[in-house]
């Protein structure tokens, strides 16, 4: 397996071993099964008291050993709860776990449980405790099928629903925002929420077949288009119609990088320049190499609670939104290519929701903007700068950890590496590090209390957003 250019030496299948990789990351080995192990790594968990202060502390007991619940009873199937019947339930984030950007020559199986035992693990809370599990469906280069199924064998979990969806890059908040819509409504106390890919198993005929398969088959795919081309027209476009120049927009792939680089979970170590993101080979014109997103391999996974009041300090989901624009890959049917309907009315649900009136009301961003005019284009969208406005803003500064209004201080889809499925979750446990205070040094922001996110697919035809809050409103 290979994390940051260097190579982990092979597991023992023992349990409980334990053993040195790079920059001092543990990874121990838990059993999930007759003569069978998984890797977990124990470095990034972040420990959070959820399930409450009688849930079962055995999150690694075998089969079967794990079908009590709090107060050491079976719970019996819940009927659903109205709105009006009681207390709408507000959900919080009980553990986050992710794995460093990278290539990982694991199967994604044993990816998807290093992440779900951490998150399970920093939650307090046993696999037999979960109502739910809900995760993108993993693309279809992936060998295993009916991956919920063998996870929840795997885990020796019981819950009332798993969900695997497929919705592009919006597939991870897509299932994010299922799991908060069945704590909200009382289906559910206890859910994981988790994603995973490996880009780097894919011929790249065969990516690109599929990325071709994504297209208008009768009338778009014929002519060979690719993403980056898409969306190295919709940069062209704004830089004409918002007189920015090229070098500008490379200001957003700089601080990203510089971003990305001190995030010790990231793809990339070094930084770039101006002149490097200008220089840098062509892939699709005007967008060179450092303003394309990098595909890696990835796996993150949160747990959500709401069992009771949240703890103090937490980190709850407050706001929700999503919505699509009518159109496909190809720009929308009303409006410039490069506009953001769906993201403008999935940011302002998330807000409405939240109750909170404006963006700029909150302490961060982390969108999803796997281009830099994009990022650019979505601060404008969601009202932090004038249109045309928010490649000139990140220039100056303003988008930085310590500007007014910070954007990817994860270093985001150009900084951190983009492993598409799993960049929505990176995006939430991001944001939910930062609410928490545990965010790289380099990269807190100070004092940060609420955090919004976005989640994009296609040619941002559709877009999720989700809003974090520390503490109480």
């Amino acid at each position: 397996m290979r994390i940051g250019g260097a190579t982990l030496t092979t597991l023992k299948n023992e349990y409980g071993a334990r053993l040195s990789t790079p920059s001092g990351l543990v990874v121990a080995v838990h059993p999930i099964g007759r003569g069978m192990t998984v890797p977990v790594s124990v470095r990034y968990i972040e420990r959070s008291r959820s399930c409450g202060a009688n849930s079962i502390r055995r999150p690694f007991a075998p089969a079967g050993q794990n079908s009590t619940r709090r107060g050491g009873a079976v719970k019996p199937p819940r009927a659903q709860v109205r709105a009006g019947d009681r207390h709408v339930p507000t959900p919080h984030v009980a553990g986050v776990a992710t794995l460093p950007n990278g290539e990982y020559d694991a199967p994604e199986r044993d990816l998807a449980l290093r992440v779900a035992l951490d998150a399970l693990e920093a939650a307090d809370c046993p696999a037999g405790a979960l109502d739910g599990i809900y995760m993108p469906k993993p693309r279809p280069w992936t060998a295993q099928g009916l991956f919920s199924t063998l996870l929840t064998n795997l885990l020796g979990a019981r819950p009332r629903r798993t969900v695997e969806v497929y919705t592009g890059g919006t597939s991870g908040g897509t299932a994010f925002r299922t799991a908060v819509a069945d704590l909200r409504a009382g289906r559910a106390e206890r859910a994981l929420v988790l994603a995973v890919e490996r880009t780097s198993t894919v011929e790249t005929a065969d990516y690109f077949g599929y990325v071709l398969s994504l297209f208008d088959r009768e009338f778009a795919a014929p002519a060979g288009p690719s993403i980056p081309a898409v969306y190295a027209a919709s940069a062209r476009r704004y830089c004409h119609d918002r007189d920015v120049d090229r070098s500008t927009l490379a200001e957003v792939v700089v601080k990203n990088r510089a971003n990305g680089a001190a995030n010790p979970r990231g793809l990339f170590e070094e930084s770039v320049t101006v002149e490097g993101v200008l220089d840098a080979r062509p892939i699709a014109e005007p967008l060179g190499l450092y303003e394309c997103p990098a595909p890696c391999d990835g796996a993150a996974a949160l747990v959500l609670a709401a069992d009771g009041d949240p703890p103090d300090g937490a980190v709850s989901v407050v706001g929700v939104g999503g919505r699509h624009a009518a159109s496909h890959l190809l720009g929308p049917r009303d409006g410039p290519l490069y506009a953001l309907p769906a993201v403008e009315g999935a940011v302002d649900a998330a807000l409405t929701d939240a109750g909170i009136d404006a963006a700029a009301d909150l302490d961060l961003l982390e969108p999803y903007a796997p281009f830099p005019h994009v990022e650019a284009a979505l601060t404008e969208a969601v009202g932090l700068f004038d249109r045309g406005a928010g490649a000139a803003a990140c220039a100056r500064g303003a988008t930085a950890t310590d500007g007014a209004h910070p954007v990817s201080p994860s270093g985001g889809c150009l900084g951190r590496g983009h492993p598409a499925m799993v960049t929505p979750l990176l995006n939430y446990a991001a944001a939910v590090r930062q609410l928490r205070g545990t965010a790289p040094a380099p990269l807190q922001v100070p004092g940060a209390r609420t955090a919004l996110t976005t989640t994009e697919h296609g040619h941002v035809d559709g877009a999720t957003a989700a809003v974090f809050r520390r503490g109480s409103a």
